[in-house]
Formats: C-alpha cells, sequence, structure tokens
C-alpha cells in the first residue's frame, strides 16, 4: 500500500517532544550524581547534551527532507551507504531505539507509582500499560493522534508548573550554581571532558533520544519539505530549554544526598516542593504522564519496523496495514519485545545499553549528510544550519563520548555492537530472496 501523509506539524512536533520529555529527565540526575556533584557541572551536562541533539536535529531535518519516507536510520543508511548498514540500523532502532525504551519507560512509571502506592505492583503496571497503549494505537490513528497531542500538551504544561512551582517555593539547597574552578575541574580533564562527564553525557543523550522522533514517520507528514524540519528543531529547542529548566528546580529545591542513585527523583523533588501529601500526588501525576513517552514510541516504532520487514519475504505478514493504514502486527510484534526486555534487564544497564547503541547508528547517519551533498549538491528544501560546522561538532562529540564509554562500560557496549550485528541477519535473508 502506498504511504498516506496524515500528520500534521503540529502532531509530527508532538511526537518529537514527547518521545524526548520522560524517563531520561525524570530518572537521570539521580546517576549523574555519583560522579559530579557541582551544580553548574550538572547543568553544564543537560545543556551541552542540548547542544549536541541540537546540531544532530539541523542535519537529520536536511536528510529527512531529502528522503522523506517511513523508516528513519534504516531508510536513510540504506539509501546511503548500503542496505546492510541500513538492516543493522533498523533492528537497532526497532529493538534498543524503541522497544527498549518502552520498557525503560514502562519500569520508570512503574517505580514512580510504587513511591505513591508502595503495594502497587511497577512491572504489572508497566504491561498492562503497553498493552493497553498498544490497543489504543492498533485500533484507530485519529484517536491515537488525538491522545499523544493531549497527553504531550499536558506533559509540558506539567514540568511548567514543576519549574514555576519550583522556582518559589523550593527550599533552596546549598548547591553551587558557580563556575568555580572545582566546577571546571568536574567538566575538564586538561583540554577535552573528563571521562565521567562524557558518561553523564550518556544518561543526557538517552533524555534527549527523542529529537530525530519526526525522521520515523517522515513518509506520513504532510508537506514534509517544510513541516519535518519545523517540527524536529522546534521539538528539540522547546525540550532543552525544559529540561535544564528542571533540573535546575530538582538541583536547588531537593538536598543531593536525597536525588543520588535514585530513579524517582521527580517523585523525590516534588515531595520538598509541596511537602509529603502533595508531593506524593505530583509524583502519581508524573506516572501518568509518562504513558504520554510510551504511546509516542508506540505509534512511531512499528512504522520503522513496518518499514523493514515488508523488505523481507519471510516476515512479510508482520508489515501488513489495515484498512486504516495502521502497521497493527507491528505494534503488537513491538510490544511483546518490550515486555521481554522489561523482564530481562534493570533499568541502569538498559540506559546505557540504549543511549550508547543508537549515538553509534546517529553518528553513521550524520556522517551520511555530508556523502548526499557530495553525491547531489545542496538541496531545494532546508538546509542544515551551520553546515559543515554543526555535523562536525555532532560528529566529534558523539565519538568522544561512544569511545569514553566503551572503556567505562565495556559490557553495555559489547551488547550495542552485537544488536547492530543480529541485524546483517535480517539483510541476508532479504539479499537471499531479491539477489541484492
Amino acid at each position: 500500500m502506498s504511504e498516506t501523509r496524515n500528520i500534521d506539524m503540529w502532531s509530527a512536533t508532538s511526537m518529537v517532544v514527547a518521545n524526548m520529555v520522560g524517563t531520561g529527565v525524570f530518572t537521570s540526575l539521580g546517576y549523574q550524581l555519583f560522579d559530579t556533584q557541582s551544580g553548574f557541572a550538572l547543568l553544564m551536562i543537560w545543556i551541552a547534551g542540548g547542544l549536541i541533539a541540537l546540531t544532530g536535529a539541523f542535519s537529520y531535518a536536511e536528510i529527512a527532507g531529502r528522503l522523506s519516507k517511513d523508516g528513519g536510520e534504516f531508510h536513510f543508511l540504506s539509501e546511503i551507504f548500503h542496505p546492510a548498514l541500513g538492516y543493522m540500523a533498523g533492528f537497532v532502532s526497532t529493538t534498543v531505539g524503541f522497544a527498549a525504551p518502552v520498557a525503560g519507560a514502562a519500569l520508570a512509571l512503574g517505580a514512580y507509582l510504587q513511591g505513591v502506592l508502595p503495594n502497587v505492583s511497577g512491572p504489572l503496571i508497566g504491561i498492562l500499560v503497553i498493552i493497553g497503549l498498544s490497543l489504543l494505537h492498533a485500533k484507530s490513528l485519529s484517536i491515537g493522534l488525538l491522545f499523544q497531542r493531549i497527553s504531550t500538551l499536558a506533559k509540558v504544561l506539567l514540568m511548567l508548573v514543576f519549574i514555576f512551582s519550583g522556582w518559589y517555593l523550593g527550599k533552596k539547597s546549598n548547591i553551587d550554581f558557580s563556575p568555580n574552578t572545582a566546577a571546571l575541574n568536574e567538566i575538564f580533564d586538561g583540554f577535552w571532558f573528563k571521562a565521567s562527564f562524557s558518561v553523564s553525557l550518556v544518561w543526557v543523550s538517552f533524555a534527549y533520544s527523542g529529537w530525530n522522533a519526526a525522521a520515523y514517520i517522515a513518509g506520513s507528514i504532510e508537506n514534509p519539505r517544510r513541516n519535518l524540519s519545523r517540527s524536529i528543531l522546534l521539538g528539540t529547542l522547546v525540550v532543552m530549554v525544559l529540561y535544564a529548566a528542571l533540573n535546575w528546580v530538582f538541583l536547588s529545591s531537593t538536598p543531593i544526598e536525597l536525588l543520588k542513585g535514585k530513579k524517582e527523583v521527580g517523585l523525590i523533588a516534588a515531595q520538598q516542593i509541596w511537602g509529603p501529601n502533595w508531593g506524593k500526588f505530583m509524583g502519581g501525576v508524573i506516572s501518568i504522564l509518562l504513558v504520554s513517552t510510551i504511546s509516542s514510541m508506540i505509534f512511531t516504532g512499528p512504522r520503522v519496523l513496518k518499514t523493514m520487514l515488508e523488505k523481507v519475504p519471510q516476515l512479510r505478514f508482520w508489515s501488513e496495514l489495515n484498512s486504516q493504514q495502521i502497521p497493527m502486527r507491528s505494534i503488537w510484534l513491538q510490544a511483546v519485545v518490550s515486555i521481554v526486555l522489561l523482564h530481562l534487564m534493570d533499568f541502569e544497564s538498559l540506559i546505557y545499553y540504549v543511549a550508547f547503541t543508537l549515538s553509534l547508528f546517529t553518528f553513521l547517519t550524520v556522517l551520511g549528510l555530508f556523502v548526499l551533498r557530495f553525491k547531489q549538491g545542496k538541496p531545494s528544501g532546508y538546509n542544515a544550519w551551520g553546515y559543515p560546522l554543526t555535523p562536525l561538532v555532532f560528529l566529534i562529540m558523539t565519538a568522544s563520548v561512544c569511545l569514553f564509554f566503551v572503556q567505562m562500560k565495556p559490557f553495555e557496549s559489547l551488547m550495542g555492537f552485537a544488536t547492530g550485528i543480529v541485524g546483517l541477519v535480517f539483510w541476508f535473508m532479504s539479499r537471499s530472496q531479491r539477489h541484492i
């Protein structure tokens, strides 16, 4: 079936915001505090992560405008480099890029709910949410998009309430936000970032990892030459500002000792700002709004999976669309993978695995912009702002963070490489049938 362009710019932007805002921003800070104690250094992690995401977003916006079809990195790398690399990226996108973050968000949702209702089974709630949202998106495209826009708006409003409440009501902690010598020493080791700062950037890259969400549904967006780049850039800028402000509130309202090593930093900060009872209420609201993050990935991920599976004859059954152009079977296939991962991996390992593996293929995709420019010249539509400087900054920063990560987290790094290699199996299956 041909692709139907039925997603407007605001719906696409809401997908970007919803994919980005969720598990990462409400969980990452507690793990960053193991290695970094300066308020200035911690905020710089979030600002640096946002700038890296933004430089990547400039490049993705141009690539997606040129190759405006569903599939994300699977489609991009297949067209730019080779189908084998595309299949590796496609397998990573469908497992690490969507199914694993769905599992991570479900685990975080469970942790928040258990902080409010101790007798609730977090994993069970996560499973029920995955099943419920899969039913919603498999049944109706219009209702699914409406739910996504409303839940994303509610999530942004909650963050604004959190930020302004923290500004006026939060009990000031003794953390120092000044760029003093001690703070700079936590960031730099000579002329480059410290290894601990770079590993913290992995956590932040996970929090920002949805900035390329609209690229995965490029083939479904109305007027993609205009709306695709706008949705990617607008969504990334909005989230960057919200993240920096929200983490300032967490740090300024709550003692570091209470946040260190905890997943549910939003719940802990809410209790410091509003008191135990209202804090629990806000923690419950956060857990409900994490549903928006899960929803956006359940909407987006199966469209990447469908694009890949339809090219593999043995698996084409799972790529078929229903009468409403919804990849219903791919939705349920992703749901099963998410539930399996929810049981197999703990939260910290899951996030490291996701962030590192996705960084590898976003690196290759941005590198592909130089190949497109060499082959085709400047585009007639959106031009990546700051080219060639912005993609070079993204490539240098991403490569540096990945190298530090391989040294400090070899097991998760090996898992990431192994996941990409599994994607080659799908390419060989396709090649054996189609002789490509």
